[in-house]
């Protein structure tokens, strides 16, 4: 902890040291940070005067100030907000925004101005506010947790492509597979706008592939997967709606001859998992719904595809305040990595699914789950689909859904927290497989599962 009492003048000239001497802000706000921002903690008020990603100097806004954008909120909020782990949803600004915005609660933050100047300077204003955190905290950043762990030198892992045809036209679809032909097909489904690479620690986690054949494979238009043959698919406006993505879901496993297998997904993939047991409830032998709700609201937003918008910056960095804060450096950085990856639209067209057409908010009780037994493993730091959100829907699913509360991690667990998640799912795993004789834990821990909170 820092010796100065937060946001004292002491505090912010710490905090105008450590942003300037910060090398991330210095490499992606250099030439290209000059936008001022307000910073609103309870009643008082302070301008953040920036130019070339450095802070030149913090004071109260005057009547000659201009300012482009801000983000205000309580005092108790900010100074949860830097706490060395603090709680769920207090983490990042837009993870406290999203509960103000569009879950209306109170004690949270709220963004001011420009919108649109926001998300222009996305990762260096996502930065600048991540080091009042730093500040607090000693002014220096952690290197705890920066380094990737050793990994095998060669793995069993191997890819291929399909063709899959979906009204119509042919889609050539990747997928990577391990473990054995004979095992449990386990089919990963990934986030929207990402690919299948978020899976790779469970296709390489040997006790898994033991007893399942782990398929991740990327959607068409994601990943190393193609767009379609069709003529002039570049002029065709993407959304992804639940009948398409359902039906590219079963496609792939009947092209692969998949008996009987699991499905797993994540966010869209986790929410899907409803529409899978509503219209195929024959289809699968379980499906696990990572990151699943009845509805998912809010994010099919232009800024994510915006031409005045740099969107490979928006949409990767959209990730951080989805994570867990204190999962290690190096995952959550690969997570955000793989988003850099994705085409342009392809996000916006995933989430037209996720916060327009899902909604099981009336139907639920459509949902037999006594045919297609439900897990919804949901994270503590998720601000999109929240634990309560998992136990919201296996309620009003009803027998055969339930519901398996994530501490310690957020909306991307098989990535951003892999160790910590491998150790959760092998019990859901074990359950299907019928060799577990107790119940899977509605809620379950880092020291259950013998995994440190920050490994």
């Amino acid at each position: 902890m820092t010796d100065a009492t937060f946001a004292s003048e002491e505090w912010w000239h710490s905090y105008q040291e450590t942003v300037n001497a910060d090398p991330e802000m210095t490499l992606n706000g250099r030439d290209a940070f000059d936008e001022n921002f307000l910073v609103g903690i309870g009643e008082e008020h302070f301008l953040i005067d920036m130019h070339d990603g450095q802070v030149q100097e913090v004071r109260t806004p005057g009547l000659d100030d201009s300012w482009g954008f801000g983000v205000v909120g309580p005092r108790e909020a900010w100074e949860e907000f830097v706490s060395e782990i603090p709680a769920a949803h207090h983490n990042e600004v837009f993870a406290s925004f999203y509960r103000t915005a569009v879950k209306g609660e109170e004690g949270y933050f709220d963004l001011i101005g420009d919108h649109k100047l926001i998300f222009q300077n996305f990762r260096p204003f996502q930065r600048a506010l991540d080091l009042m955190r730093t500040t607090e905290n000693g002014g220096e950043p952690s290197t705890e947790g920066t380094t990737r762990p050793n990994e095998p030198r060669n793995e069993a892992i191997t890819g291929h492509y399909v063709t899959v045809e979906l009204d119509g036209v042919d889609h050539r679809i990747y997928y990577e597979t391990n473990g054995p032909e004979d095992g449990i097909p386990l089919l990963c489904q990934h986030t929207a706008g990402c690919n299948h690479q978020q899976w790779r620690h469970v296709l390489g986690d040997e006790e898994i592939t033991e007893h399942f054949r782990v398929i991740a494979y990327d959607l068409p238009r994601h990943g190393k997967s193609v767009p379609p043959t069709s003529q002039s698919w570049w002029t065709e406006q993407y959304d992804l709606t639940a009948e398409r993505f359902t039906d590219t879901i079963v496609s792939i496993a009947d092209a692969l001859d998949l008996e009987d297998p699991v499905f797993m997904g994540s966010s869209m993939g986790g929410t899907i998992t409803m529409e899978l047991a509503d219209w195929y409830p024959d289809r699968f032998r379980a499906l696990i719904g990572l990151e699943a709700g009845l509805f998912t609201p809010g994010f099919y937003i232009g800024w994510l595809a915006h031409p005045h918008v740099n969107a490979n910056d928006v949409n990767s960095h959209a990730t951080w305040g989805l994570m867990a804060p204190h999962g290690p450096e190096w995952a959550r950085r690969e997570t955000l990595y793989n988003y850099e990856q994705g085409a342009n639209g392809v996000l916006k067209g995933d989430l037209y699914y996720y916060s327009v057409e899902h909604d099981y908010r009336e139907n639920a009780d459509d949902i037999d789950a006594t045919k297609t037994r439900m897990y919804l493993m949901n994270g503590e730091y998720d601000y999109l689909t929240n634990p309560d959100d998992a136990r919201e829907a296996a309620e009003a699913i009803g027998e055969g859904a339930t519901a398996h509360e994530m501490k310690a991690t957020g909306h991307f667990p098989m990535a951003e927290r892999p160790e910590l998640f491998r150790a959760y799912l092998k019990p859901v795993l074990d359950d299907i497989r019928g060799v577990r004789d107790e119940p899977v834990p509605e809620v379950l821990t880092p020291e259950d599962v013998g995994v440190e909170a920050n490994q």
